[in-house]
């Protein structure tokens, strides 16, 4: 259990700048994930604020504060880290990871504000149906490196890949959640990063114990393996824990290979791409995702048993037996490369008369078997290309639809073009995207992102230099406009705040840029100028009527100013003092109501009150020096073990009847009853005390268990909780904690 369960989360409704938290969407380690609405856009985004629970708790007003000076020195390392980690990665654009939108600080910590994507989690996804096919595995999970590729080129890493971080849209287009957890990889790689462990999907390299262990892409690649291995198994991983020991006992690899579990569903090539990157150790994986990219883009697309029965006859026909590798990527051929391969075979067979002589008869079926090897040849090379061909047009079609025109798609469909120049679909688009990034470039400036404007216009340049600097004439334009724009709207804001002089000094300088708003700025000029007026004149009023009233009242208010001050002193002291006594009369702090009383007293204001009051302090002073009886100790076990009992039982009710309000205390354990099925506590350190007469104890949680019969031990940040049971004059408090 880490500390962050028993740190409160922020409530339904609570706003962070202008972010209305809905709910919470998940958390870890070092923070929380919440579902929340941008109430200036009115849509909805997810915020990750960033908590690490071991370090920090949270105070009523919803600020962080570090647990100790040592905890503050780390906490604010990491904070650090994680605004400079968070504002690289608003650069990412891509339509398979999630966007980030913004990072700010609030409440003595930092948020990152992520684009919120609807759709359904990997994880139930693949349960749909019989599960997923291979096309369509390999069609998400090519689109999910493309984005990924896209992060570890800037030298970021994910580190917390897994099914549940990894959205379905309604499209069918994947994107990759939760990108909170990323780290440069060179802060990896000098042990400055956080252990983020999901089990069955994090390698051995990101555990505590291998910290020594250098994180990069391979990392990412073994989680994106792991979450394949579950699309085809239904079954999460072993971890890697269980894997390293069998390791140092010499045993069997308790992962059973990919190649293993997805039998004859899939073909043998995708299997062994989803092994490779599962390698335990780093540098059986693939190093980078452009090495892993071309293992599934080398491998069979799709499944076609009755296509398959025609090859395997074809081939016992030519009397050519495939070996089982041949047979497993022949059965998961695509119909028309299939189609392809049996067509060619046939143009090769041909028929040997019987009356040849054996010599000859000899040397044409030696002919044959060269025609057929080299055919063969042929044929392989052309399906594996046609296969690569397919694969880039539909990445290029899947990005294109998506939006992602330059980046990925102009690339992918130049690159088929490089392969068939006449491809209208691949020219097509080329122009289609030219036409979509001009509209918007206008979209950007008709709504004055004048930023992101530019950003496209530099990348239409690498492609089509008259359209861009079209596009530049009009976004210099607009710049212009607004710029002028928001000096007119500071102007006006002066005016509105009083800031007169200042404004008609804005609109002297702006008089030789205005080229066709001479009329706006006349208008502004004279509202100014009158309003100037105006305010000058009603000041040099207020001033004199001002003058005239103080000298007229100042010599009564200074006769009877301070008569009045001392009686009014005197009466708030004397009331004051009692209410103190009384206060610490009600506690049990009988020396401070005796200090309180004679305070009172000395004012020598005698009423019943005082005489009231006295009585009861002398009473309790006399109380006060009897020691407690081993009845009244008795009694007060019996309370400690009645709550005791009661948290046992998780007994709400019967712990707020006997504990005094704490919602502090009383938080932690409603979040430990709802962890946990069953709790151990025991009452030790029992002792009684005077001035208060009070009994204390300590109530310390000694383990807990969870659902599945696992037991946790507390830490020492709440483990104990310290007890005190009152004896007040005729009765006692209840227990406070």
């Amino acid at each position: 259990m880490t500390s962050i369960d028993t740190q409160q989360i922020l409530a339904e409704g609570e706003l962070i700048q202008w972010y209305r938290v809905e709910r919470v969407l998940g958390r870890g380690g070092f923070g929380i994930t919440y579902l929340a609405t941008d109430t200036n856009l009115d849509h909805r985004v997810a915020i990750k604020e960033y908590l690490p629970g071991p370090l920090v708790e949270r105070r009523a007003d919803n600020t962080l504060v570090a647990n100790t000076e040592s905890s503050e020195t780390q906490y604010r390392a990491g904070l650090q880290r994680f605004l400079r980690e968070a504002r690289t990665l608003v650069k990412f654009r891509h339509p398979n990871i999630v966007r980030v939108m913004a990072v700010f600080e609030a409440n003595n910590t930092a948020y990152l504000v992520m684009e919120y994507e609807e759709g359904e989690q990997f994880k139930e996804y693949v349960k749909k149906g019989d599960g997923l096919a291979e096309p369509q595995l390999k069609s998400l999970i090519l689109s999910v490196i493309d984005g990924l590729d896209r992060v570890h080129q800037d030298g970021f890493i994910h580190r917390d890949i897994k099914p549940v971080n990894l959205i379905i849209r309604k499209d069918g287009s994947p994107v990759l959640l939760d990108f909170g957890s990323t780290r440069p990889v060179e802060n990896d790689a000098q042990g400055q990063h956080t252990s983020f462990v999901s089990a069955g999907y994090t390698p051995l390299e990101q555990y505590q114990e291998g910290a020594a262990l250098p994180v990069g892409p391979w990392t990412d690649i073994y989680s994106l393996g792991a979450t394949l291995y579950y699309a085809i198994s239904g079954v999460t991983p072993v971890s890697p824990i269980s894997r390293l020991a069998a390791l140092v006992k010499k045993s069997r690899d308790p992962l059973h290979p990919a190649i293993q579990v997805g039998g004859d569903q899939y073909s043998r090539s995708f299997l062994q791409a989803i092994d490779w990157a599962l390698g335990f150790r780093i540098e059986d994986r693939p190093q980078s995702l452009s090495e892993w990219r071309a293992a599934f883009e080398q491998s069979p697309v799709v499944q076609d048993p009755k296509v398959t029965a025609t090859s395997t006859t074809t081939s016992s026909t030519l009397s050519v037996p495939l070996s089982a590798d041949d047979q497993s990527v022949t059965a998961n051929r695509s119909k028309l490369l299939v189609r392809n391969q049996t067509a060619s075979r046939k143009a090769a067979y041909r028929p040997v008369a019987k009356n040849h002589s054996g010599l000859k008869g000899a040397s044409v079926i030696i002919g044959l078997c060269l025609v057929t090897v080299l055919g063969a040849g042929w044929w392989h090379r052309t399906s594996q290309n046609q296969v690569v061909f397919d694969q880039k047009l539909e990445r290029a079609d899947l990005a294109f639809r998506n939006g992602d025109y330059l980046e990925t798609a102009r690339p992918l469909y130049l690159q088929i073009l490089e392969i068939s120049p006449d491809n209208q679909l691949a020219l097509r688009r080329i122009d289609q995207i030219k036409d979509r990034v001009v509209e918007k470039i206008n979209s950007n400036l008709r709504a004055g992102e004048v930023d992101q404007a530019q950003q496209l216009i530099d990348q239409l340049a690498g492609f089509d230099d008259e359209a861009a600097a079209a596009m530049s004439e009009q976004l210099s334009k607009r710049k212009q406009q607004l710029e002028l724009e928001e000096q007119f709207s500071q102007i006006q804001t002066l005016i509105e705040q009083s800031s007169f002089g200042l404004a008609l000094d804005r609109l002297s300088n702006l008089r030789e840029k205005t080229q066709g708003s001479e009329s706006r700025l006349e208008k502004l000029e004279q509202l100014a100028r009158s309003k100037l007026a105006a305010e000058e004149a009603r000041q040099v009023k207020v001033e004199s009527d001002r003058l005239a009233l103080e000298q007229s009242r100042q010599r009564d208010r200074n006769r009877v100013a301070a008569a009045k001050e001392r009686q009014r002193q005197r009466s708030r002291d004397y009331r004051r003092y009692l209410s103190s006594a009384e206060q610490a009369l009600q506690v049990g702090e009988i020396p401070a109501a005796r200090k309180w009383l004679d305070n009172a007293a000395a004012l020598q204001i005698n009423d019943e009150q005082l005489k009231e009051l006295e009585s009861r302090v002398v009473s309790a002073e006399n109380l006060l020096q009897q020691p407690l009886s081993d009845y009244e100790i008795r009694y007060a076990r019996s309370q400690f073990n009645a709550l005791k009992l009661a948290i046992e039982s998780k007994n709400q009710r019967a712990i707020k009847e006997l504990t005094q309000a704490d919602g502090k205390r009383w938080g932690l354990f409603e979040t430990l009853f709802k962890r946990y099925t069953q709790m151990s506590v025991r009452i030790i350190e029992v002792e009684a005390k005077l001035n208060p007469k009070r009994v204390t104890a300590v109530l310390r949680i000694e383990k807990m268990a969870l659902a599945n019969g696992d037991v946790v031990y507390p830490s020492s940040s709440y483990r104990d909780s310290k007890l005190s049971l009152q004896r007040n004059r005729n009765s006692w408090s209840a227990i406070s904690w």
